[in-house]
């Protein structure tokens, strides 16, 4: 029997030692880091490449992100105007066409208004109504002064007189919310009925409506005079971008037409309010068109260069460096090739290409500006 205790002994010897055919742990393999530590993630540096994760310095490409926003070319509305007419009437002349420099004032076309001929009509018999109410009050007060007539006669004709009055300045209202001017009293009334339509602004006639002896409404537009020569772009920024978009910066229009051409511009007019359902808010850019090459209507993408008050404090890295882990951002940080420490950071905006960092990474840091999110998979599995 006492011959059976040493080969027990080696069986639980061999026990312990575990099994032969367990698979080790390589360095490549994640494992949570210590308590005490920050948490990295492992990969093999040969494979960094083929699953697209790309490592740079944290602010080294202050150029390559400048925000780049979609939009159109529209006429600069502070140089436009749509000519039309305040009453229905038909075109008898027009003087101009599409494509005419016109200086302001100048005639563009003429109509014949029946209701402007009714009204001067008006006007001429108010006007000699309220003549002979003045004279007939001043007849009038000179027999009340000799007793020849009652104070009841001549207070009737000074309610005739005022009531002649009120109807004249009625009449000269309603001419001049016409557009036209008092006609002189005659048999005849010189131009009755005749309306003319004026270039409220200098500029060129980019589009014409009006047709030789058409029946022209008022709610239509005959004329559209503009500047083609001073052209915005108007884009739709996100409240995200806003922030970083300043009235006087320059910008760089780029027109998918024309490949290979940029533009200058600046910044006019960024709207206040920013509208509910987009979420967005118009910004327009003046660009100068003097060699007539843009045209409204064209797409373009406008390139505005960050403020130089978003470099000094912070560090602005590409949007998709910063990645969503739990309720926390995070970037990767590269400490050797292949491992990467998972960095909580603070990020003080964020828009659709672009995050300022305001606490948790240096400049200069070496992070994941592409293919962060493979790095994040694989923290999340942990």
């Amino acid at each position: 029997m006492s011959k059976l205790y040493p080969l027990v002994g080696l069986v639980f010897m061999f026990a312990l030692a575990g099994c032969p055919g367990e698979k080790p742990v390589h360095a490549q393999d994640n494992a949570p880091a210590r308590a005490d530590g920050p948490k990295l993630v492992k990969f093999d540096p040969k494979s960094l490449e083929r699953l697209g994760i790309k490592v740079e310095h944290a602010g080294s490409r202050t150029g390559a992100l400048d925000l780049e926003v979609p939009g159109s070319l529209e006429y600069n509305l502070d140089k436009y105007a749509e000519v039309g007419t305040l009453v229905d009437g038909r075109l008898t002349s027009v003087t101009v066409k599409a494509g005419d420099v016109v200086k302001r004032g100048q005639l563009l076309a003429t109509l014949v208004v029946p209701s402007i001929a009714t009204a001067q009509a008006e006007y001429l018999s108010t006007e000699a109504a309220a003549k002979s109410a003045k004279m007939n009050l001043d007849r009038e007060n000179g027999l009340l002064e000799k007793g020849l007539t009652t104070a009841r006669e001549a207070e009737q004709a000074k309610a005739e007189a005022s009531r002649t009055e009120a109807d004249l300045a009625a009449a000269k209202a309603k001419l001049q919310a016409l557009g036209v001017g008092r006609p002189t009293a005659g048999s005849n009334i010189s131009g009755a009925g005749m309306l003319s339509l004026t270039a409220p602004i200098d500029g060129v006639v980019v589009r014409r409506d009006a047709i030789l002896g058409r029946f022209l409404q008022a709610k239509e537009t005959a004329f559209v005079i503009a500047d083609p020569h001073d052209l915005r772009a108007a884009l739709n920024v996100y409240e995200a971008d806003l922030p970083y978009f300043q009235v006087g910066q320059e910008a760089e229009i780029f027109v998918d037409a024309l490949p290979g051409k940029s533009f200058k511009g600046k910044i006019a007019l960024v709207e206040p309010q920013i509208g509910k359902q987009s979420r967005s808010a118009r910004a327009y850019i003046d660009v100068p068109n003097q060699d007539g090459i843009l045209k409204p209507g064209l797409f373009v993408r406008a390139s505005i260069k960050l403020p130089e008050t978003t470099t000094h404090d912070r560090v602005l890295v590409p949007a998709p460096s910063v990645q969503p882990l739990g309720e926390d951002k995070v970037v990767f940080v590269e400490k050797e090739a292949g491992t990467f420490e998972v960095r909580k950071v603070q990020v003080a905006r964020k828009t659709t290409e672009v995050a300022e960092i305001h606490e948790g990474l240096a400049k200069g840091e070496k992070i994941v500006v592409e293919g962060a999110f493979v790095l994040r998979g694989e923290v999340t599995k942990q």
